[in-house]
């Protein structure tokens, strides 16, 4: 497909019907929960064709691979888009009064470090036993082959969401599953916090699946060491790991409201859902314990977000994020860029200032990535339930 510069303001329309007629298809975004930032930058469409484009790895120059939530796998090269064969079968979950997926399905993809030279490509998905599983195969002629799983969940679980790949190093990389369950200081709902449960984890494995002997030793586990790195997690939706300083970011849903930015220490535990900043659906309080009490056993977040609202808050859902570096377009340099799936809406965050603000880049944007040249590739969802239009953009300098 020619690449075409869209205007700003019609960018995209964006998938969500809470709140609306399920006759509805389409939806348009809301106004900024933050100022709006006057950043300058270009907007280029480089492809659509996907429901929910989830993640994306650069294969070469203008060869990409991206995989979509729905089960599907697709190479994008030389402006042509091609679904791949073999991709594994996947489960995903509905809510019942949202024609949309809201749990499980293809997540993230992620290339070995030394790639081509080690050929695999690594896949996070929930399979269809119920399992949030990683596995690794080689592509060969746009085709899969010695696919194979080499980790999966412990237990079966509705909570599959969220995953993530990113590496430490050439022979560890980091893992996040998430267990967005509806808990409540009533009725609490304690997987995140049981470490005979893999959900609602970071986990840290060596380039095969298996467990690193250096993992950290937490105590109360059945075995020492297993895959968990940190714990405590709601649903962790974004890893960024530092390459200079190898600080480990986590990006996590709240509830209503309370959505985190976390430094990921080894051993640690954070919090969920003993203690929140967010609360639930229905106006519940979720928290077990005072702030004062959750900062003496859990590590508090960097920052969080919660939109103010007359019922008690609202959140942003960051479903991805980077922190930039050396980009083309200045004003994001060294600031966090953070989707808000909620306010289908690209944000910025300044981790000096502590300020968040808007941009003028509307849509469900699953995920975001840095070129080597400093532009920006956006993942974003269709805009529509009866077509398959999400789309693969590029932002650069203006």
């Amino acid at each position: 497909m020619k690449n075409s510069i869209l205007n700003i303001s019609f960018l995209i329309l964006i998938l969500i019907t809470i709140g609306c007629d399920k006759r509805d298809t389409l939806i348009y975004s809301l106004d900024s929960p933050y100022p709006i930032s006057d950043d300058q930058f270009s907007i280029d469409t480089l492809i659509s064709g996907f429901a929910v484009p989830y993640g994306l790895v650069f294969l070469s120059e203008n060869d990409f691979l991206i995989s979509d939530r729905v089960g599907k796998i697709f190479r994008f090269k030389n402006e042509t888009l091609k679904e791949i064969s073999g991709a594994p079968e996947v489960l995903t979950f509905k809510d019942p009064g949202l024609p949309m997926i809201v749990h499980g399905g293809l997540m993230d993809l992620s290339l070995h470090p030394n790639y081509p030279q080690v050929p695999w490509i690594y896949v996070a998905y929930f399979g269809k036993d119920e399992r949030g599983k990683v596995a690794r195969f080689k592509l060969i002629n746009d085709e899969i082959l010695d696919f194979e799983n080499i980790f999966q969940t412990r237990t079966i679980g509705y909570y599959g969401n969220g995953m993530r790949i990113v590496w430490q190093d050439d022979s560890h990389f980091f893992l996040n599953i998430g267990a967005s369950n509806y808990t409540t200081k009533e009725k609490p709902i304690m997987v995140s916090q049981d470490l005979n449960e893999d959900w609602g984890k970071i986990h840290r494995l060596n380039q095969d699946g298996s467990i690193p002997i250096d993992n950290p030793f937490i105590e109360g586990q059945s075995q020492n060491p297993t895959s968990i790195y940190s714990y405590g997690h709601r649903d962790v939706q974004s890893l960024i790991l530092e390459p200079s300083t190898q600080i480990l970011y986590g990006i996590e849903h709240g509830p209503k409201g309370g959505d985190e930015l976390n430094q990921i220490l080894p051993g640690k535990n954070y919090g969920w859902p003993i203690f929140t900043y967010g609360i639930h659906y229905d106006g519940q309080t979720v928290s077990l314990i005072s702030e004062d009490s959750a900062s003496k056993i859990s590590v508090l977040p960097m920052h969080y977000w919660t939109v103010p609202t007359s019922d008690g808050g609202r959140a942003i859902a960051p479903s991805n994020a980077i922190l930039v570096k050396n980009s083309s377009i200045s004003d994001w340099n060294d600031h966090f860029l953070v989707t808000s799936l909620a306010f289908r809406r690209l944000l910025k965050y300044n981790p000096d200032t502590d300020e968040t603000y808007g941009l003028k880049i509307e849509g469900r944007i699953r995920s975001l990535f840095q070129e080597s040249d400093g532009n920006i590739l956006l993942l974003v969802e269709r805009n529509d339930l009866t077509r398959d239009n999400g789309m693969l953009v590029r932002v650069k300098k203006k």
